[in-house]
């Protein structure tokens, strides 16, 4: 079915109110999609930088053109196996259950073969391949020239890439469509059409001001910068919708507005929450979130730093040495009084020798230390969760634990490991 030009112009101005700053491009793919003469290109690649809009506004293009072309959307990441990669397609065009696909379609030949014969040869159809670095270099080039193969010019591809097509086999023959990444200014009236109906313009454009002085040279990505524009938000306006602050003290909106800003910078791409922002004074919470989410020796590891940093090194013998294990208890009780007020000093300064003879003694299976598992001590010490004293160069490294004991205790109960069984005061 051909586009009158009426319904062209329509969809070009859709576009064009939908996704602003992206004229050039929706121009380009309308030359492309939305002539009268029903030719289509073989293959389009677009490529640019994560949430530029280049999925968004393919997948709105092919909506608007649901009436009069037949389309397949599929994600190439989903596609490990060529099966999960053709048969799909089949399913959108012929408009069929993926059951009732004639037999299976595990090569290309036979996906070839089921398009040539099926009753779709003189309609439109294009193809859309998402993340297409993922499907290989061969399948690649056979999909651009699916046009040449089929001998129809009213089949097209689309290719969606955030690599550049320098990057791909210079065998696949494509026509580029750039997205480029959005500046500041973009980005700032992208995020304005956010603002909530129940605030007016100039109270959002000036949370705005402050919101993008802060993020926009840590973060780009558009979806990324909405979700946290949301909940930044509420807490900027707080102070205003209790009475606390007027709306033109900027000066005091912003000062109690930057612990919010802080804990969110420090959490970008990790999914922050309103409840995380509410509980910012609480780094005890910060810390346990980010140690459930070690590796498993990387946890045993902890657990032996917060032993190393609250036992004293003589009592090691008896808690470790299987022939201990019978004065234990007695001794425990005896020396529960010493090194309890050790307690009052903070954690204790142990060293790497000392920190492996417990891991191995608390791990009970056999582990060969390897660079790997050496490796493992310095993210903890990355991560802020050990604190190394000293360059190491001279000396053998030393460690400080600096995680509390909950915090500890429940990485312990994830490993099911009875923490309080290896402290002398507890």
């Amino acid at each position: 079915m051909m586009l009158s030009k009426s319904k062209i112009a329509s969809i070009r101005d859709t576009l064009n109110s939908e996704f602003p700053f992206r004229q050039v491009q929706i121009n380009t793919l309308s030359n492309f999609f939305l002539n009268e003469d029903g030719v289509l290109p073989p293959c389009v690649f677009i490529h640019g930088p994560p949430s530029t809009g280049k999925t968004s506004l393919v997948t709105r293009l092919l909506y608007l053109l649901k009436k009069s072309v037949k389309s397949s959307i599929v994600n190439s990441i989903c596609c490990y196996t060529s099966r999960l990669l053709f048969e799909p397609i089949l399913k959108d065009l012929l408009e069929v259950k993926q059951s009732n696909i004639p037999n299976r379609c595990d090569y290309f030949m036979q996906f070839l073969n089921i398009l040539k014969h099926a009753e779709i040869q003189q309609e439109r159809v294009i193809i859309v391949l998402d993340n297409c670095e993922m499907l290989g270099q061969e399948h690649m080039v056979l999909f651009s020239k699916l046009q040449e193969l089929i001998k129809s010019y009213q089949f097209s591809v689309i290719f969606i890439s955030q690599v550049v097509p320098a990057k791909f086999n210079e065998d696949i023959n494509f026509i580029p469509i750039v997205f480029e990444q959005y500046n500041s200014d973009d980005v700032s009236i992208i995020l304005s059409r956010d603002k909530p109906n129940n605030w007016s313009l100039s109270i959002y454009q000036n949370f705005l001001n402050v919101f993008m002085g802060s993020f926009y040279g840590s973060c780009r990505d558009l979806v990324e910068l909405r979700h946290l524009a949301k909940l930044l938000f509420i807490k900027y306006v707080e102070p205003i919708a209790d009475g606390s602050c007027a709306e033109i003290n900027q000066t005091l909106l912003f000062r109690k507005i930057s612990p919010s800003i802080h804990f969110l910078l420090n959490n970008v791409y990790l999914g922050s929450s309103l409840e995380n922002i509410n509980s910012l004074s609480d780094e005890k919470t910060k810390f346990e979130k980010l140690a459930l989410d070690l590796p498993y020796y990387a946890k045993y590891f902890l657990i032996a730093a917060y032993i190393a940093s609250f036992n004293l090194p003589k009592y090691d013998r008896q808690l470790f040495v299987k022939s201990s294990n019978k004065k234990r208890k007695t001794d425990r009780l005896n020396n529960k009084t010493e090194n309890s007020a050790s307690q009052l000093v903070g954690p204790k300064v142990f060293s790497l020798d000392r920190l492996l003879a417990i891991f191995y003694a608390i791990i009970e299976e056999n582990t060969n230390m390897t660079a790997n598992l050496l490796a493992q001590i310095n993210t903890l010490s990355d991560l802020g969760l050990l604190i190394r004293l000293g360059d190491g160069k001279l000396d053998t490294p030393k460690y400080r634990c600096s995680v509390s004991f909950d915090c500890v205790s429940n990485i312990a109960r994830t490993v099911k490991f009875n923490l309080n069984k290896y402290l002398i005061d507890k």
